[in-house]
């Protein structure tokens, strides 16, 4: 184990074992201070320092809050057929297998996708918050288990799990596990490159949002300008291999040497959010040792975020007239050279291409989501969600012979369009439904002469029974 994920398996450790899905909005930043007196932490009412579901835990000084967020679906995807992609090296004059090359092809899915599937999306967390001299301390922890019985290629049925991580499912239970003093944090957390949320739709739209082992310190300020307003300023190191997106052979990575660097900066009023991100992920190759004995390489890629969120009370526009409908829309964009695990897409590129020789050549790419929802009373609600990427994937020109050279230059695109309705049946007790859209298109050249042009388009549905407290 390379001491960068040492550190953050230390860090995943001491999350987990301490009291503690939530971001910053639902943490108790700040309460009546004790001044660092623990009986007055102890005596006081913990509902009217951090909210109604806090409760003492004993004689600990600790205000304590448990939660849990159950989900069933149904859902049907009628993707019969995908784009899918595979790397290769083929042979030269100089090496066996060296020269890089990237293929798309159309994939018959249809056996994987024939039947509707059902699944669970289950989380329960516990917060527990208590007032000190250097701060708020707060510890919290998000368990979850989410996936579906799917039908497999083969016509088998297999459990597919959302949420694992690296194939494990029992490390992907532990969703969140962090502790925070003051501005500084520490643990499996929300990573700071993210916006608040990937859109309203119960399914993710192309958004980045990932929580992950890091540690991070944020510094706010609270009414600016006028009051309710607030800015906040974050820098983070996080685990970088869970933004890794590599193939294993036009891209594979070595042993990790530095995290991720992670900063971001927001600005909110009452009714508005604004968010800026930026991102520094190493690459360190070792694709071109294992085919063609090359030297490790190593370079730095980037990525950029920025978003905004805005509550709308029609009221304000239209008077008595629209009653009481509120909305909320959310706009993001990121961008990304040698980062592509910060876009929040599908796997249809790797971070990077290695040359035969070790030259990394980084992937370029930027999405966008735009989400909105539509509260037409205080039990109903609207949702709609569209999403976009682009990335273009290429390599260094080499030989296969003497005389004739080789590159590949592969670009695939997809946007994805969801609308969705929702029916509170009773407090905390919701129904609801949506529905979906993806167009995917690849297109590429190979030394220089262009390739047919692929594209797919499927709808998918879900419904859903979901229990919050």
């Amino acid at each position: 184990m390379s001491g960068v994920k040492a550190l953050f398996a230390i860090l995943a450790a001491l999350g987990a074992i301490l009291p503690l899905q939530g971001r910053a909005a639902d943490v108790p930043a700040s309460a009546p201070s004790s001044q660092g007196d623990s009986s007055t932490a102890k005596k006081a009412d913990c509902s009217s320092l951090y909210g109604s579901k806090f409760f003492q835990l004993g004689d600990t000084g600790f205000c304590g809050k448990a939660g849990y967020d159950v989900m069933g679906f149904a859902a049907k995807d009628f993707a019969a057929w995908d784009i899918a992609m595979v790397g290769q090296r083929l042979p030269s004059m100089t090496y066996a297998a060296g020269v890089p090359v990237l293929f798309y092809y159309n994939r018959n899915f249809g056996a994987q996708t024939f039947y509707p599937y059902p699944g669970v999306d289950a989380q329960v967390n516990f917060m527990a918050a208590r007032q000190t001299e250097a701060g708020p301390l707060v510890a919290f922890v998000n368990l979850r288990f989410a996936g579906q019985f799917q039908s497999t290629l083969d016509g088998g049925v297999s459990y597919v799990s959302n949420n694992a991580v690296n194939g494990s499912i029992v490390e992907g239970l532990v969703d969140q596990a962090w502790v925070r003093l003051g501005g500084l944090e520490a643990g499996i957390q929300p990573s700071m490159f993210g916006f608040a949320r990937w859109g309203y739709s119960i399914t993710p739209g192309y958004s980045s949002l990932v929580d992950t082992p890091a540690i991070s310190y944020t510094v706010r300020l609270d009414d600016i300008g006028s009051a309710g307003n607030a800015a906040s300023a974050s820098v983070a190191v996080e685990d970088p291999s869970r933004r890794d997106m590599a193939d294993g052979v036009l891209a594979r990575y070595a042993a990790t040497r530095s995290p991720d660097f992670v900063a971001q900066a927001r600005f909110g009023t009452p009714s508005l959010l604004l968010h800026v991100g930026g991102a520094l992920h190493e690459i360190r190759d070792e694709a071109a040792a294992d085919c063609c004995s090359s030297p490790v390489n190593s370079m730095w890629g980037e990525a950029a975020t920025v978003g905004g969120e805005y509550r709308i009370k029609w009221s304000d526009l239209f008077g008595g007239a629209a009653g009481d409908m509120y909305g909320r829309l959310m706009i993001q964009a990121a961008a990304a050279r040698g980062a592509i695990g910060y876009l929040g897409i599908p796997f249809f590129a790797t971070d990077y291409v290695a040359d035969a020789d070790g030259a990394i050549h980084p992937t370029v790419g930027y999405s966008g989501i735009a989400s909105y929802e539509h509260l037409w009373t205080p039990t109903l609600k609207s949702t709609l969600t569209y999403s976009i990427f682009d990335t273009s994937e290429t390599s260094g020109v080499e030989d296969l012979a003497p005389g004739v050279p080789m590159w590949f230059d592969v670009r695939v695109r997809g946007s994805q369009l969801q609308a969705g309705v929702e029916d509170m049946l009773q407090p905390d007790l919701m129904v609801g439904a949506e529905a979906g859209y993806t167009w995917t298109t690849a297109s590429g050249s190979y030394a220089g002469a262009s390739a047919a042009s692929l594209q797919v388009g499927y709808p998918t549905v879900a419904v859903y029974l979901r229990k919050v407290f």
